[in-house]
């Protein structure tokens, strides 16, 4: 620190790399992985116009096996991991900040540890729960005959426990009873062959929580508005499936979401979980107002508003944040925190912690 309080001037990167996912069809387990990802390269370039505005040459590359030596090449200050999966696997993404580790190379979003817990879903729960965040009831189910525990109360959520983008969400995920549970669980076991998660549904309004990391760790809520047309869900009922996050987007929009209660858990749930930069957190919130974290997500999908679309960015613009903006504060907090800490992501915490205020009342 320096002038008292007053942190020292960080500059500017000079060069950056960004890196994005390699996507081939092949990958991926489903077209509906695959559409996620399939314009990876083409937002990436979009990312890189904001940065070239900012006066800093930059460099576009997938993460896959030549990267390592087209970033010695290239010699970037900062890289920009835009990496959501390594050849479709979205478990593997953890090695692109392992491999940016041992390139002594500072870069924007998660590390090891937070992209590795980002991708097991009944992990994430177990950690937010047991550091005092609300989740749904839940259960982890491995075959989709598994016994459900008769204390979870339909209706009941089925998700995968390793994939997120609303991969395999639809209108028939919210299960009011045994026999719809199980078609759903057996449909999501054969086409991914992956561990699912079981949720007690969530009645309510849907809040996305954007967190965007710094000096101090801000907190941006927005109730998601499900415009007609959307879903025939009754009101409480409408849950963001993948056709509308992929598909029919042109109808999201949100409002302001004011709780400073849920803001505080947002903050602690980020450290929780080992985010660093910048998350969004998915919350269900019931008709009493109490607040269930239904998923967490590191690295979320980036990229300029008008010209991607992202949540994330729409957002922070909703508040007054503009890209650019978003762009020079992780850049500004990467290089402060990669010239100030020999630490991993998400164990970096020399910096000032925010005053959040007194919560407005319980949750659970």
């Amino acid at each position: 620190m320096t002038n008292g309080d007053q942190p020292a001037a960080v500059a500017l990167p000079a060069r950056v790399a960004i890196l994005f996912s390699e996507v081939k069809r092949e990958y991926f387990p489903s077209e509906e992985a695959y559409l996620t990802e399939k314009n990876a390269d083409i937002y990436a370039g979009e990312v890189a116009k904001y940065v070239v505005k900012m006066g800093i040459d930059v460099a576009l590359f997938p993460g896959n096996e030549a990267v390592v030596n087209k970033l010695r090449y290239f010699k970037p200050d900062l890289v920009v991991n835009l990496v959501d999966s390594v050849r479709g696997d979205e478990t593997l993404n953890a090695s692109v900040p392992g491999m940016l580790e041992m390139l002594h190379l500072p870069y924007t979003g998660s590390g090891i540890l937070g992209q590795s817990l980002n991708t097991n879903k009944y992990l994430t729960y177990q950690l937010l729960q047991n550091g005092g965040i609300p989740v749904p009831h839940h259960q982890l189910v491995t075959q989709p005959n598994q016994l459900i525990d008769p204390v979870l109360r339909y209706p009941l959520f089925a998700k995968l426990n390793n994939m997120h983008s609303s991969i395999a969400i639809d209108d028939n995920s919210i299960c009011q009873n045994e026999k719809e549970l199980r078609l759903k669980l057996k449909q999501m076991y054969e086409e991914y062959h992956q561990p699912m998660l079981v949720d007690e549904f969530i009645a309510g309004k849907e809040v996305t929580v954007p967190v965007l990391d710094g000096l101090n760790t801000k907190v941006y809520p927005a109730e998601r508005i499900f415009t007609n047309g959307e879903t025939d869900k009754p009101e409480g009922y409408k849950i963001v499936t993948f056709k509308q996050k992929w598909v029919a987007w042109q109808g999201t929009t949100f409002l302001k979401h004011d709780d400073d209660n849920l803001k505080e858990l947002a903050r602690k749930a980020f450290s929780l979980v080992k985010m660093s930069d910048y998350s969004r957190f998915d919350v269900r919130v019931d008709g009493a107002g109490r607040n269930y974290f239904i998923d967490a997500n590191a690295n979320p999908f980036f990229g300029p508003p008008q010209e991607t679309h992202s949540p994330y960015t729409m957002i922070l613009e909703m508040y007054g944040v503009n890209f650019e903006e978003i762009l020079r504060r992780l850049f500004v907090n990467t290089m402060r925190s990669a010239s100030s800490s020999g630490a991993p992501k998400g164990e970096r915490r020399d910096r000032p912690a925010d005053q959040p205020k007194t919560p407005s009342g319980a949750n659970g």
